[in-house]
């Protein structure tokens, strides 16, 4: 029996764990069409928060807008490529802020649906996946308010994983589940001063949160959808999945 298209469109809010968001982008769920694309447009506000050896804790915030596009490779697995700019990335430690006009960030992902929901039984959704980010900083702002230009940039790797459990209502698709998550960030000066470090490393905050996430059905080929996550990170994305047929 053709399986609708519920996890086809996949734009989401993704509120990652409580104080943070994993620099990745994207959706949990998305539409498996074997042998066929779908194409999502996303926006997403995300925060993050870091630990860096020798800046201490430090917290992320930019808008993202971008794309996803999988691909059914079975009726239930699919693989996703997925890309975005940072617009108004903004970091702020040890009572300074850092801000850049734009980065990018880019990722790739396998869904795999290991037992689809039904409108009785409730159906599992696992995913693993990779993301890339780059940061250029222009300006420092100081405790004081005095602005200096700066050549910096935080570029890093987030790998993560999540199992879900889905539900199918009508024209709504809920799911509930875990994310587990590595991230390694490295902020870099190309222009430090003489007690300042050239490089400084961190990772993430907290490995793991709860995922949430409402896809709607409009039609056979187009869906709404809204994810959120938390526990150790935040985030909120929100978006439209067309498949191409």
């Amino acid at each position: 029996m053709k399986r609708l298209p519920r996890t086809a469109a996949l734009l989401g809010l993704l509120f990652v764990p409580v104080f943070g968001y994993a620099r990745d982008f994207g959706v949990s769920v998305p539409s498996i069409h074997k042998g066929k694309f779908t194409s999502s447009v996303l926006y997403e506000h995300l925060k993050v928060r870091d630990d860096f050896d020798a800046r201490g804790k430090a917290d992320f915030r930019s808008h993202v807008v971008g794309s996803q596009f999988s691909y059914g490779l079975t009726d239930q697995m699919a693989v996703s490529l997925k890309g975005g700019a940072l617009v108004d990335p903004e970091e702020k430690a040890q009572g300074k802020i850092w801000q850049g006009r734009a980065g990018y960030l880019y990722g790739f992902d396998l869904y795999h649906e290991v037992f689809p929901a039904t409108g009785y039984w409730p159906g599992v959704q696992a995913s693993a996946g990779v993301t890339g980010f780059l940061v250029p900083l222009s300006q420092m702002t100081g405790s004081t308010g005095t602005v200096t230009l700066v050549d910096q940039r935080i570029t890093g790797l987030d790998y993560h994983g999540a199992v879900l459990l889905a539900m199918k209502s009508g024209r709504f698709a809920p799911y509930v589940g875990v994310r587990i998550y590595e991230r390694t960030v490295g902020w870099h000066d190309n222009q430090p001063g003489p007690t300042d470090p050239a490089n400084v490393g961190g990772s993430a905050h907290g490995n793991a949160s709860l995922v949430l996430g409402v896809p709607v059905r409009i039609s056979e080929a187009v869906q709404f959808q809204v994810e959120a996550m938390f526990v150790n990170q935040t985030a909120i994305t929100a978006g439209l999945t067309i498949a191409v047929f």
